[in-house]
């Protein structure tokens, strides 16, 4: 009998997006505590993973799975373990080119009101998707997962719930319990099959309100070291201790 494997597949640490607070591993870490057996971090654009950090994962009883948030035509699309670097996909001629059958290709925050959204994209390329998101945002009254859930219903395409951490209070509102093995293809192959079942929560107002806020002041503060960063004379090198 497989097991039911609590699991998150859209997260994000520092390591690519410096206004974010905890690492990698501090994320595995906290997964595990938490009784989460899959995790993938998909930061935008940059694929955090290495035999290391997989490695550090296991140690923790963790499945870390490779993961991206990329930037297809100004659109954000999740793409699990894709055997290309980021940046090769560019386009979704791109992604139609280099796709394969052991990638699982899902579209984030689909139909919320935002210009990096797929929105009418999603209808345009939804043969190119394996699953659909819900997403952790949402409150009783305010839910722009509802379309995305009548869309998926529509299309045949399972629900992969997350939280899309930037932030320590999104992990474990939103994620899935994923019927598997505790492996890359059959937790994949799992997702694609609509072997899961979403375990959410809808925020409160004041709580995505505080969201948002945090998230804006941490971008902030990132931009504001980057304005009054030094900048090194000709010749000159300024070395930094991290």
């Amino acid at each position: 009998m497989l097991a039911r494997l609590r699991a998150d597949l859209h997260v994000h640490t520092r390591e690519a997006e410096p206004s974010i607070a905890y690492s990698a591993r501090d994320m595995i870490v906290r997964a595990a505590r938490a009784s989460y057996r899959v995790l993938s971090i998909t930061n935008h654009d940059t694929i955090t993973y290495s035999d290391d950090l997989a490695s550090f994962a296991r140690d923790h009883d963790v499945l870390l799975i490779p993961g991206v948030e990329a930037t297809v035509e100004g659109r954000h699309v999740l793409v699990y373990n894709a055997d290309v670097e980021a940046d090769k996909l560019r386009t979704f001629a791109d992604l139609r080119r280099y796709r394969t059958p052991e990638w699982l290709v899902a579209a984030p925050h689909p139909l919320f009101p935002a210009s990096y959204c797929l929105r009418e994209r999603l209808w345009q390329q939804i043969d190119l998707f394996d699953a659909i998101e819900f997403s952790h945002f949402y409150t009783p009254r305010i839910d722009f997962n509802r379309p995305a859930v009548k869309l998926a219903a529509a299309v045949g395409l399972p629900l992969l719930g997350t939280s899309d951490s930037h932030l320590d209070e999104q992990f474990g509102t939103t994620f899935s319990l994923i019927e598997a093995d505790l492996s890359v293809e059959s937790v994949l192959a799992a997702v694609k099959h609509g072997r899961l079942s979403i375990v959410s929560r809808p925020l409160t107002l004041s709580r995505c309100l505080s969201i948002v806020a945090r998230q804006a002041l941490a971008n902030a503060r990132v931009a504001v070291r980057a304005r009054l960063r030094p900048t090194s004379p000709a010749g000159e090198t300024i070395l930094t201790p991290r």
